[in-house]
């Protein structure tokens, strides 16, 4: 008999690959919205595509504020969200904003008209949803993962990256042919599928499931050795700032979040300014790095999944001895780049450097993702949260650190300072955790007057 856990798995990957197309269909549906396409050589009337639907006269700083009013509500959320996951649930919550997303904002759109401030606002709201995201999915995995599977489970977290690679061309085809109204609506339909499986499927512990048997939820009880209690309380935030185990999680956390930056918003611009690639490659590169990282994602996973399970193997020496991948050589690759300076380097080892480096960094979903599981799985979601909250600054800091860098000249060798930036961030992190780090369960992990499992 199937276990009932890999339903969870797998409502898992559908959870993260909606995150995703929440953001990235409408990346797509923004260049239909605007009067024009703009791009390095062209500036056709994008009627010419044969677009159905309305198109707008926005500016460019519009535009901007568009594309980054998801991101506004994201970083907000981000820590709010963590502490909704351990407080409210993971399922309660994920059901709540999701739907909200789908039936409020997403549909509201197409009908916000030509004004873009309605637009902002769904956009906003949008993101304010998808803050408990990815802390409510830790959370549930903390509750529904044996220790030794764990790692396996992390794999489905890469249903958010995966979105990186289907949802772009499946939007612009529903564009082309349907009219960007249709990415809005066919999103909305898709979400309130998944809303209405997730209602159906998940539950926040094995216990309470309709579909999960009493023998697998016991199985899953006796793992976690009492370390994940059925019940409500405030998270021990204060206890957290003060842990010092946390607080190198955070900044590990940090350096990951540095390098898929990177990947995710800095590298079109890098290829464009850097590199001098038309836009059709630039599309074409963007998107190796995400396929390495699933595969990537996949290989580390099923690894330390063996590994664990067949030799008992002690997890400390797995977290800590990984993050030679997740974290030390995409540090080198990246201060690699100071090279430049003496040597020219010719694009295919730029985009050699920039991959492997990418795809060393999956790693980190088996080193400093996960060590939020060992340190205190009964809040796995508020250590999730927090460790957003100040990753999302990398989003305002290297940005400010880049337009500093080329004021004057934007070649490679600008480029290079801040690559080389990050990748001292990279290895300063990953030494941190190698001798700081901890996998030991911590006394803030308790939680008092809960209810129990066997109620």
């Amino acid at each position: 008999m199937v276990p009932y856990r890999i339903w969870i798995g797998i409502m898992i990957v559908w959870a993260a690959l909606m995150g995703f197309i929440f953001l990235g269909h409408f990346q797509m549906s923004i260049l239909a919205m605007m009067y024009k396409e703009r791009t390095r050589n062209s500036t056709r009337n994008m009627a010419s595509f044969d677009v159905i639907g309305p198109r707008y006269n926005w500016t460019l700083k519009q535009e901007g504020q568009l594309i980054s009013a998801f991101y506004y509500g994201l970083t907000i959320m981000s820590f709010p969200g963590g502490i909704l996951a351990d407080l409210v649930g993971p399922f309660k919550t994920i059901l709540v904003t999701y739907s909200l997303m789908t039936i409020v904002t997403t549909i509201a759109v197409p009908v916000s008209g030509h004004n873009w401030i309605p637009l902002f606002v769904c956009r906003f709201i949008t993101g304010l949803c998808a803050g408990p995201s990815t802390p409510c999915l830790m959370s549930l995995i903390a509750k529904w993962a044996p220790p030794k599977e764990k790692s396996i489970f992390m794999c489905c977290i890469l249903g958010f990256t995966f979105g990186t690679l289907v949802t772009p061309p499946i939007s612009s085809i529903i564009i082309i042919h349907l009219g960007w109204e249709w990415s809005f609506y066919l999103t909305s339909i898709v979400g309130v599928l998944f809303v209405v499986a997730w209602f159906i499927l998940v539950s926040d512990y094995p216990i309470d499931n309709w579909f999960c048997s009493k023998e697998e939820a016991t199985f899953i009880n006796d793992s976690l050795e009492g370390t994940v209690v059925k019940g409500w309380m405030k998270p021990p935030i204060w206890q957290m700032l003060k842990s010092v185990p946390f607080i190198i999680v955070v900044l590990a956390h940090y350096g990951v979040v540095s390098g898929l930056f990177l990947v995710v918003v800095l590298l079109p611009k890098f290829l464009d300014d850097a590199m001098q690639f038309d836009l059709l490659k630039i599309g074409d590169i963007t998107a190796i790095p995400g396929s390495g990282i699933v595969v990537a994602g996949i290989i580390y996973g099923s690894v330390v999944g063996y590994v664990t399970k067949k030799y008992d193997f002690d997890k400390k020496y797995l977290r800590k001895g990984l993050v030679i991948f997740s974290h030390l050589l995409p540090g080198i690759f990246l201060m690699s780049f100071l090279l430049t300076f003496l040597f020219e380097f010719g694009e295919n080892l730029v985009i050699g450097l920039l991959v492997i480096a990418t795809i060393c960094t999956a790693a980190a979903m088996v080193t400093t993702t996960m060590n939020p599981q060992d340190l205190a799985p009964n809040f796995a979601g508020t250590q999730i949260g927090i460790m957003g909250l100040f990753g999302s600054t990398a989003g305002f800091i290297y940005p400010a650190i880049l337009v500093e860098l080329t004021k004057e000249k934007n070649d490679i060798r600008q480029w290079s300072i801040l690559l080389s930036i990050i990748g001292v961030v990279y290895l300063f992190t990953g030494f941190l955790f190698i001798i700081f780090g901890t996998t030991d369960i911590q006394p803030w992990n308790e939680k008092r007057s809960t209810i129990q499992l066997t109620s």
